[in-house]
């Protein structure tokens, strides 16, 4: 039986601001969007507004990286504290929310320090015999999760070198780390087994159009949001 499910898509929430204000503050934020317009930015997370508990809640975000979607989601979404934590954190210039750094292998928290935890394409490039100790560290300080992950699917070969050509361009101008080993459906479910989670998946959203899109198909962008099953 298959662990990850699929969410039908919910209305946009009322209380999330319109795109406009949304690729504002990141425009604001990073000078590098002032040349490219958010649009991936935007839509992950307006994904993430779908994920993430409705109530107010302390987020942990892991792989924060800047601090920028950490940072947005404090600022645009009602009821959310947001703490990143990095293993080589290269924060905004004054960065509105705490960025810690860690080992690489136990999260500076206490057990249940916080409500949720965050992954923004990260898992890809944490190295395959390590990403269920990370989960798991992120179930402990969340106590159980839910654990909101946005990464990528990969269906064929093809599909591996289309995700590495995005991640050249995206992270490479920035020095971003570019390595990595993209999850196939067997990966992922066999991820949660290993976990004893279950998870749920957003539909494929518009991440890019036009001439983009058929290059890189939207297929290739997933939003969960995974659990540890209770007895």
């Amino acid at each position: 039986m298959s662990r990850l499910g699929r969410l039908q898509r919910c209305a946009r929430p009322s209380w999330l601001p319109e795109d406009a204000a949304i690729v504002r503050h990141l425009v604001d934020r990073d000078p590098w969007f002032r040349y490219r317009k958010p649009r991936y930015q935007l839509q992950m997370l307006k994904d993430l507004a779908g994920l993430l508990p409705a109530d107010r809640c302390r987020v942990l975000d892991v792989g924060a990286g800047s601090g920028l979607i950490a940072e947005t989601i404090a600022a645009l979404f009602p009821g959310k504290s947001v703490t990143g934590v990095d293993i080589a954190p290269n924060p905004l210039a004054d960065l509105r929310v705490p960025l810690v750094r860690y080992d690489g292998c136990r999260l500076p928290f206490a057990d249940q320090s916080f409500d949720c935890a965050l992954f923004c394409n990260v898992l890809h490039h944490v190295k395959p015999e390590v990403r269920a100790a990370l989960l798991r560290e992120a179930l402990r300080v969340t106590g159980g999760g839910p654990l909101v992950i946005k990464d990528h699917l990969r269906a064929t070969p093809m599909d591996g070198l289309r995700l590495w050509l995005l991640d050249v361009l995206g992270n490479a101008p920035r020095g971003a780390m570019i390595s990595a080993s993209y999850l196939g459906a067997l990966q992922w479910e066999g991820l949660l087994r290993e976990l004893g989670c279950s998870g749920d998946m957003l539909p494929v959203s518009a991440y890019r159009t036009g001439f983009e899109a058929c290059c890189f198909p939207n297929r290739l962008e997933i939003c969960l949001r995974i659990e540890r099953k209770s007895n």
